[in-house]
């Protein structure tokens, strides 16, 4: 998870404490920390805290200046390191100078240190002495390319002590009212954009509350508003596209075959009817997202039907990680192109899903 939010500040203050449901509705989903960046007359100003409630952060936020400055908040959930404040975004890259927020899963991940977050072994590892002898980097388009074919479905914001930002991916979040956001799946987008819904394309695998409710298209609105009437917040994910082009949420595969971005309802289908080549293909297509949602939604059991003993011991580890719900330990799984399938199977095979409470009115058929 985690959502970065840049632009003005009193736009970034005011639209955070004056939308109805806006601000829990990001603390429920990333509740693990709170940090701002912006310029003063004296360098660089960094704050973070840990809020324990909603409460906690509507008083954080209501401190952010109230003038013109460009600032960058981040709203932190932990896939790796320890829940803290040396773990809680934005991160000195030069200290007092340059300070770096990051959204997404790097594929270098924390193995070094596993209390320290894979951000933090990015910089250390790889930013950390090119921006100290070079701090104009940070605004060199041909650095911030270089940076950004690396790192791929992440997001870096970068700003020094002159208040100067730079994104990095910024293609990949997106606008509104002046605002910007690094992705639409950490938070409800249609709490700040009423006109905002994801309009996906569903392949001939027809969820399984749209079958015995007889539901068509245009009736996903009313199902939005019968959930949210239950405090449900229903969440299909996201090409990051900032036109919200519905094309740009499939792919071919080798065959040709069309492969269409899974909601919440799609992977609920491909776990209870053993899909494994759907699964699979998000997984592949996808992977982080379609692991933090799966899990996100669904509680996994050890089915009766088989047995962890015919697994081989790379298939074991991976049945332990998905048992103990360790999404770190799955997440550098599926960087290895070649576990997709396997964890697919395993999860498919050995595991009985069940929604969680808060899905349970999603999926009416499923119960």
């Amino acid at each position: 998870m985690c959502l970065i939010i840049t632009g003005k500040s009193a736009k970034v203050r005011s639209t955070l404490l004056n939308t109805a449901g806006m601000l829990a509705d990001i603390y429920t989903s990333n509740s693990d920390g709170v940090g701002v960046m912006y310029g003063t007359s004296k360098g660089l100003k960094v704050c973070k805290t840990l809020p324990k409630s909603v409460g906690d952060l509507q008083s954080f936020i209501e401190r952010l200046p109230t003038d013109e400055r460009e600032i960058a908040l981040h709203f932190r959930w932990t896939t790796h390191g320890d829940t803290d404040m040396i773990n809680c975004h934005p991160y000195d890259v030069v200290a007092g100078y340059v300070a770096m927020m990051h959204n997404g899963i790097l594929s270098t991940g924390n193995a070094a240190d596993k209390t320290k977050s894979d951000t933090w072994h990015f910089i250390k590892d790889y930013l950390e002495s090119p921006i100290h002898e070079h701090p104009p980097l940070i605004h060199n388009e041909g650095f911030l390319t270089m940076i950004a074919d690396y790192i791929g479905d992440n997001r870096f914001v970068f700003m020094d002590g002159d208040g100067r930002m730079s994104h990095v991916n910024y293609d990949q979040g997106i606008e509104h009212d002046g605002l910007w956001f690094s992705n639409t799946y950490a938070w409800t987008p249609s709490k700040l954009i009423p006109s905002y819904y994801k309009t996906t394309k569903y392949n001939n695998r027809y969820t399984s509350a749209y079958a015995q409710w007889g539901m068509n298209y245009d009736d996903e609105y009313e199902m939005e508003d019968y959930n949210a009437s239950f405090g449900i917040k229903p969440r299909t994910i996201s090409a990051h596209d900032p036109k919200f082009n519905e094309d740009d949420y499939e792919w071919e595969d080798e065959a040709g075959e069309r492969i269409v971005a899974p909601s919440i309802d799609d992977l609920g289908d491909y776990i209870m009817q053993a899909d494994t080549d759907s699964l699979e293909a998000c997984l592949e297509m996808m992977p982080m997202t379609t692991i933090n949602t799966l899990f996100m939604y669904y509680v996994p059991e050890p089915t009766t039907y088989c047995t962890s003993e015919e697994l081989s011991s790379y298939e074991e580890d991976i049945y332990k990680a998905v048992g103990s719900c360790d999404m770190a330990a799955l997440h550098d799984f599926v960087r290895n192109g070649k576990s997709a399938g396997i964890m697919a199977d395993v999860i498919c095979y050995y595991f009985d899903w069940t929604p969680k409470q808060s899905q349970r009115l999603l999926l009416p058929a499923m119960l």
